[in-house]
């Protein structure tokens, strides 16, 4: 089976490209036979202060990707753009999307007062696309999930979802708001989870060779993600807790669950039971699925 056929060549530049979501795209649309400019602080250009040169490439390119800090990419959002082509696609990859989708909603109405409410007058009509790899990129995207929030459609934004569905990626659409708070449970409150673990076990004082010789199957997976992601950049998970504006009810739902354990571990047999069923309900119809990828993750533990 052959793969579809890569449409014509774009431009593309690429605002933080030699970080690892940059790089990733960038090698992508490269590997497309797209025209590919980075421009990156690292790398002496910075897209807060655009020379000349990065402000003709931003007037040129067909598709611009700002994979820059959140405070950059709000700075930067209303100068890029003003650059930018009418037929342009901006894309971003912040991990979170609702203040920047509040910042294209400002951007617009800008836009339309400017205009007179005229809009065959607006400044700047591209479409604008956020993407958010749910995933390191060292791991790859062919199969991996990426989720996907439209701030404004458009022929560019139906383009970069045919360039990720040809890349191999899993594509997932949804809003700024969901997004925002779904990656509250699967990053902040996992990442949470698997810190407080650490922190816990430091307390408990126990040798870590020791319980390396008496680990359980679901203890050496805990140490394992406790290992990547202590191993992993700082910067990178505490913007997962501190730039979220759902994190903070994330962990403080994880600090409520504690205490629910230690109260059922006080109570009964019926107490535990309930317990357990209750922590059973958020997996709904996928729990019979995941117990079987348990399973063969345990006996990968065991070769």
């Amino acid at each position: 089976m052959t793969a579809p056929p890569v449409p014509g060549a774009r431009s593309v530049v690429v605002a933080g490209g030699a970080g690892a979501i940059g790089t990733m795209l960038a090698d992508r649309w490269r590997g497309d036979g797209n025209t590919v400019h980075v421009i990156d602080a690292r790398c002496g250009r910075d897209i807060r202060r655009p020379d000349p040169a990065t402000e003709a490439l931003l007037g040129e390119a067909d598709v611009v990707v700002l994979a820059v800090p959140e405070e950059v990419a709000l700075a930067t959002l209303g100068a890029v753009t003003r650059l930018m082509r009418p037929t342009a696609l901006l894309v971003e990859t912040l991990s979170v999307k609702t203040r920047f989708s509040s910042a294209v909603a400002d951007l617009d109405t800008a836009d339309l007062d400017a205009a007179d409410l005229d809009e065959s007058d607006v400044s700047w009509g591209g479409s604008i696309v956020g993407i958010n790899p749910m995933f390191a990129p060292s791991l790859g995207l062919p199969g991996r999930t990426v989720a996907v929030v439209v701030h404004r459609g458009g022929a560019g934004a139906d383009r970069l979802l045919e360039d990720l569905a040809r890349w191999g990626a899993r594509v997932e659409v949804t809003t700024a708001d969901r997004h925002d708070r779904v990656c509250a449970a699967v990053q902040a409150l996992t990442h949470a989870t698997i810190l407080s673990f650490g922190c816990a076990l430091a307390d408990l004082g126990v040798d870590a060779d020791e319980a390396a010789a008496l680990a359980t199957p679901p203890f050496t997976t805990m140490s394992a993600l406790l290992a990547r992601i202590t191993g992993g950049t700082p910067e990178v998970y505490r913007d997962v807790q501190a730039s979220n504006p759902c994190a903070p009810a994330a962990r403080e739902a994880l600090a409520r669950a504690v205490s629910r354990v230690s109260n059922a571990c006080a109570g009964d047999a019926d107490d535990f039971t309930a317990l357990l069923a209750e922590a059973g309900v958020p997996l709904n119809d996928h729990a019979d699925g995941y117990a079987q990828l348990c399973a063969r993750m345990f006996e990968g533990l065991s070769q």
